[in-house]
C-alpha cells in the first residue's frame, strides 16, 4: 500500500460573494498531527469500554443519580458505550494511522471513582493476544451533568391589518456536560497515554408553558450521545494524525487581464491542471499584481497536490518579488504546514506500508 498523499483536493467551492470579488475560496483536506506520538510497532488497536458496574451496588447508584439529576436511569451507560464507539469510528473515518478493530470490547470496572488504577499489563497483554491487537483505546472514567435554567421572554406576534402584539414565552435552556478519562496501553500492556476530557452542549427550546419548552428539546441521552461522539472524536486526533479541513483563496481576476479570467473559468469546471497552465503564462506578465495573483494561485495549486516545497517557493516570489500582502501570510502557513508533515511523517511510521 502506498503512504498516503498528506493533503487531497476535495472540492473547490465559490466563496460567498465570490462572484463580485476577486478571489474563490478553495478547500482541501490535510493530516494533522497528533498531539501524542503512539509507538510505531503499534499499527491493529482496539477500543474497550471500562465504564461497566462492578456490583449491584454501583447499578443501584447509577439508578439513583439518574432519578435525582434527570438523566433517566443507565443513560450515562449509553453515553459511555457512545464515546468508546465513537473513538473506534474516528480513527478509521479520519486517520489512516492504525488497523482499527470494530468491534468494542467491554472490560470490567466501576463507575464510582475516576480513573481506577491502571490494568494489569500482563491482563492487557492477554486481552490484545486474544483480540489480535497491539493496543487498547480504553474508555475509563465517564460521568455526566445536565443543568436546566428557566426564563420568561416577550416576543412579537404581526398579524396582517393588525397591529403587532407581544405574548410571553417561556424559554429553557439545558446545559449537557461530559467527563471522561481515556488510557492507551502499548504493546507491552503499559499506558502510553492517559487524558481527562470534557465537553459541554447547550439546547434552548421554548413554548407557551415550561413543560411544553421541555417537550422541544432532544432527550437526555441523545444529548449525551452527541457530546461523547465530539469527546470520542477529540481523543482520536489526540493520539493519531487525522484529517483536518483547510481553505485557500485563490485570485480569480486583475484589472483588464484576460488570462486569470480564463484560469477562473478552468477552476469553476476544476480543471485544475488547464488552470495552472494558465497561470503559468500569466506569472510572466509584465504587470506586477497580474504577475504576483498567477504566482500566488499557483502555489496553492502545488499545495493542493502535496508539493509543499515548490508551494513554499511560488508564495515567497508572489510576497518578495511582487509584494503580494498576502502571500507573507501564506509563506508562514505553509512553512507550518511543512513541520506539521514531518511530524506526521514520524508518527506514521511504518503503519501505511504495506502492514504486515
Amino acid at each position: 500500500m502506498k503512504r498516503p498523499l498528506l493533503l487531497c483536493c476535495l472540492t473547490a467551492m465559490l466563496a460567498l460573494g465570490g462572484l463580485a470579488s476577486c478571489t474563490t475560496t478553495v478547500h482541501m483536506q490535510a493530516l494533522a498531527p497528533a498531539s501524542v506520538s503512539m509507538p510505531v510497532q503499534m499499527q491493529r488497536i482496539a477500543t474497550a469500554n471500562r465504564v461497566l458496574p462492578e456490583s449491584r451496588r454501583d447499578k443501584f447508584f447509577d439508578v439513583l443519580e439518574g432519578i435525582f439529576t434527570g438523566e433517566g436511569p443507565l443513560v450515562d451507560r449509553a453515553g459511555a458505550e457512545s464515546c468508546t464507539m465513537s473513538v473506534g469510528e474516528a480513527l478509521m473515518r479520519n486517520s489512516p494511522r492504525f488497523r482499527v478493530t470494530p468491534a468494542s470490547l467491554q472490560l470490567l470496572g466501576r463507575t464510582r471513582e475516576f480513573f481506577l488504577p491502571p490494568m494489569a499489563p500482563d491482563y492487557v497483554r492477554e486481552v490484545c493476544r486474544r483480540s489480535q491487537v497491539d493496543g487498547l483505546v480504553v474508555l475509563e472514567a465517564f460521568d455526566s451533568d445536565m443543568q436546566l435554567s428557566q426564563s420568561v421572554e416577550e416576543r412579537i406576534i404581526k398579524e396582517k391589518d393588525k397591529p403587532d402584539r407581544k405574548v410571553p414565552v417561556t424559554v429553557v435552556h439545558m446545559s449537557m456536560r461530559v467527563v471522561t478519562g481515556f488510557r492507551t496501553y502499548g504493546p507491552q500492556g503499559l499506558v502510553v497515554d492517559q487524558a481527562r476530557q470534557e465537553d459541554r452542549l447547550n439546547f434552548v427550546s421554548e413554548g407557551d408553558t415550561y413543560q411544553q419548552a421541555l417537550r422541544g428539546l432532544p432527550a437526555p441521552e441523545e444529548c449525551i450521545r452527541r457530546v461523547s461522539t465530539r469527546i470520542g472524536d477529540q481523543y482520536a486526533r489526540r493520539i493519531a494524525p487525522s484529517y483536518v479541513n483547510l481553505s485557500r483563496e485563490v485570485y480569480t481576476r486583475a484589472k483588464r487581464d484576460e488570462l486569470l479570467r480564463q484560469a477562473n473559468v478552468r477552476v469553476q469546471a476544476e480543471d485544475w491542471e488547464q488552470a495552472a497552465t494558465v497561470w503559468r503564462q500569466a506569472a510572466q506578465s509584465a504587470d506586477p499584481k497580474v504577475a504576483g495573483r498567477a504566482c500566488y494561485n499557483l502555489a496553492v495549486y502545488h499545495e493542493m497536490n502535496g508539493s509543499l516545497s515548490s508551494a513554499v517557493d511560488f508564495a515567497r516570489k508572489a510576497a518578495y518579488d511582487y509584494q503580494l500582502a498576502n502571500a507573507r501570510d501564506y509563506v508562514r502557513q505553509l512553512q507550518a504546514r511543512q513541520q506539521a508533515a514531518q511530524t506526521v511523517e514520524q508518527q506514521m511510521g511504518p503503519a501505511t506500508n504495506g502492514g504486515q
